[in-house]
């Protein structure tokens, strides 16, 4: 189909996402479970998934990104291409495609490049966005970000859903869970350094998750990791039946993520009835607390400043001497499991801030 018959006919309606991401990812979660609501409900939209070296695109991977946009009147591109693409996104109105962007992370945020790239991601994102027809993020705290960072107005928050499981019997002793890349903003270090100062009570843990591009960051927590007495398994990722297994032995979900616009992984643990401990100052904290149908619940864990292995230890070690408050967390998240918003109310969410 040409962008001409596209625009003569019927809407065309499209979802631009990633092709080749290694590794599962919350994003990519968000994005496969929008996209089967939207089908379910009978909504005629094109999934499109993009390969390429996003969000540093050769040549080839522009070109690849306008012809795909030029087969549709409507689409919605995943932040780390549409975020990347300032001049393609600028193209596509020009043509009279209607442009989304969702961003689930901005680009700098990812952190792990020097400060000139984080820079030049900035930039590049700013124009992006600005291009856009509509930007949605995945949370209010997200939301809040991209206004700060980039004045962006009129973002459209659209938190994830979950899907209520069976609920986590647990270990003896507990057992705690980093789910999540190994990588410097995942921030697995300052769980370790934590535990390390907790070897004298019962407890182990698991770290699940693909290792990241860096080799050195990764070899790091593998050395760290096993200092630790074989108390710490690293699983690699998990999907599945063995995920539900992982969850099926945890106690406590632990992310000490330096950045975070929502953090799927802990609405996750709730489903389960697993509290959680989360970075303060991020989008993680609005997963955990939860709002509108979450309101007035007792809190499901607490936060953490990720930067502070002190703060982590502190509230590590009074978790686990304190059966009390392990009951109350645990009680409460399952008080939030029977409350959680589900993937329903956020494609109703995404149809309604697309105007689809």
């Amino acid at each position: 189909m040409t962008s001409t018959s596209a625009r003569e006919g019927a809407p065309s309606r499209a979802l631009i996402l990633p092709g080749d991401l290694a590794g599962p990812s919350g994003g990519n979660h968000y994005n496969d479970r929008v996209a089967r609501e939207l089908a379910a409900r009978g909504l005629a939209v094109t999934v499109e998934r993009l390969p390429g070296a996003w969000p540093r695109p050769a040549e080839a991977d522009r070109s690849a990104l306008r012809e795909v946009l030029r087969r549709h009147t409507d689409v919605v591109v995943d932040g780390i291409i549409g975020s990347a693409a300032p001049e393609e996104l600028s193209w596509a109105r020009a043509h009279g495609v209607r442009v989304a962007v969702l961003v689930h992370l901005p680009l700098p945020a990812e952190g792990g490049t020097s400060a000139g790239e984080q820079r030049r991601l900035e930039d590049v994102e700013r124009a992006a966005l600005h291009a856009a027809d509509t930007v949605v993020a995945t949370s209010g705290w997200a939301r809040d970000d991209l206004l700060r960072r980039y004045g962006l107005a009129g973002v459209r928050s659209v938190p994830p859903g979950a899907d209520v499981a069976a609920s986590a019997p647990g270990s003896t002793p507990p057992h705690l869970l980093f789910l999540g890349a190994v990588t410097p903003r995942k921030n697995p270090l300052v769980l370790l350094d934590a535990l390390r100062t907790v070897v004298d009570r019962p407890w182990t843990a698991s770290l699940v998750g693909p290792p990241g591009p860096d080799e050195g960051y990764v070899a790091t927590v593998r050395e760290r990791a096993a200092g630790l007495d074989g108390r710490v398994r690293l699983v690699g990722p998990c999907r599945g039946e063995d995920l539900e297994q992982v969850w099926s032995a945890t106690d406590l979900l632990v992310l000490p993520s330096r950045a975070e616009t929502y953090g799927m992984v802990v609405t996750e643990a709730l489903a389960h009835g697993i509290p959680a401990l989360v970075p303060a100052r991020t989008g993680a904290v609005e997963a955990l607390h939860g709002s509108g149908e979450r309101d007035g619940l007792p809190p499901p864990g607490t936060t953490v400043d990720a930067t502070d292995p002190w703060g982590w230890s502190t509230v590590l070690a009074r978790w686990l001497d304190d059966g009390d408050l392990r009951r109350a967390w645990r009680g409460a998240a399952l008080a939030h499991r029977d409350r959680l918003r589900g993937w329903a109310t956020t494609a109703t969410d995404f149809t309604q801030a697309l105007r689809w």
